[in-house]
């Protein structure tokens, strides 16, 4: 994606934990290795796209290459707990306005919808039965982004609405009926206890400081509400780079390209979350985890992408998919779903 001038995203602020408030960590990738990893996955995805987009080069790598927060920093591990992050990082009001002014274009705008969509179908699916008896139930999503998930839901009558300070995709999700607000969740117009679930999908990561969101989340739910969280899976990134490290070519290889596949090469998020860290945090807020899925990256093989690679992106998520399955630990990305602590709803 195209961020605001990259002078806004200076790594300039040495941060604690978000989960424990530790700040002793050690080092799982140095400056120098973010470096090279960001140089191997635009050179990777470039061989990938059909020769026009590569040569184009305008909005083709969003989202496969290019990313907010692609700055180059360490990323460290958390000494007591383990929580995966980016030491240091810009401001969070940098970040914060970084992601106002995100540019894509129209055409990987609307790739990134199309694949959306096809991730979320099956999660309606899943919070249709977590959410019980209720016919049209009171959602909202921080972080809507294209709004797959919002058009996913929106097909079962349901009527969601979505929060996101981007002013290119608010205004892609609009044209397509879709209510969004454009804003940051604790400016949000949604009144305490009137929200059935609320969903932050590939977006909690992003957060310099969750705890605001979750305070602002947990008002907002009724009691016994559903809260759903994506990840990318922070023990993964650090068990790969340290598979890396150890192992020869002929495992390097497939290795890169999973990683690549899956948006982990040089970790574009603020945190990585384990399953443990994620709900170490959570329950701090009185939320309780009730169900897991682990899970690979949304498809990110489009009509630009060379079919050599649509077939090596499905055969590789495939085989996480199925090793993250047997082995959540592993997985690359993952959903969690909580409910306020004590709740009787399951």
């Amino acid at each position: 994606m195209t961020s605001a001038p990259a002078e806004e995203l200076k790594p300039q602020v040495a941060v604690a934990c978000v989960v424990c408030g530790s700040n002793q960590h050690q080092l799982v990738s140095s400056a120098a290795e973010v470096q090279a990893q960001l140089e191997y996955l635009r050179a990777f995805h470039r061989r990938r796209l059909e020769p026009a987009a590569a040569r184009r080069d305008d909005g083709a790598l969003a989202d496969r290459a290019d990313f907010t927060q692609d700055y180059v920093t360490d990323i460290v591990s958390c000494d007591p707990c383990g929580l995966v992050f980016r030491d240091p990082r810009p401001p969070a009001a940098a970040v914060t306005a970084a992601y106002a002014h995100d540019e894509y274009g129209a055409e990987r705008l609307a790739a990134l919808f199309d694949s959306q969509l096809e991730l979320f179908r099956p999660r309606i699916d899943i919070l249709r039965r977590m959410l019980g008896a209720q016919r049209s139930p009171s959602i909202v999503e921080v972080g809507s982004f294209v709004g797959g998930f919002l058009a996913a839901a929106r097909e079962q009558g349901w009527n969601p609405v979505g929060i996101d300070p981007g002013a290119e995709v608010v205004e892609f999700c609009r044209r397509r009926g879709l209510m969004v607000h454009r804003s940051t969740a604790a400016d949000a117009p949604i009144a305490p206890q009137s929200t059935d679930c609320v969903a932050i999908w590939s977006t909690f990561d992003q957060l310099p400081d969750p705890r605001p969101t979750l305070q602002v989340v947990r008002k907002w739910l009724r009691p016994g509400g559903l809260l759903a969280v994506r990840v990318p899976n922070g023990a993964c990134y650090r068990s790969a780079i340290a598979t890396l490290r150890r192992q020869r070519s002929a495992v390097r290889g497939p290795l890169l390209a999973a990683m690549a596949w899956n948006n982990l090469l040089a970790f574009p998020y603020l945190h990585g979350y384990s399953i443990a860290t994620l709900n170490q945090l959570l329950e701090q807020f009185g939320f309780s985890c009730v169900a897991l899925h682990a899970d690979t990256l949304t498809r990110l093989a489009d009509s630009q992408t060379k079919g050599w690679a649509v077939w090596e992106e499905r055969l590789l998520k495939s085989a996480w998919g199925l090793a993250g399955r047997l082995r959540p630990e592993i997985a690359p990305w993952f959903d969690a779903y909580f409910r306020t602590a004590g709740s009787e709803r399951q």
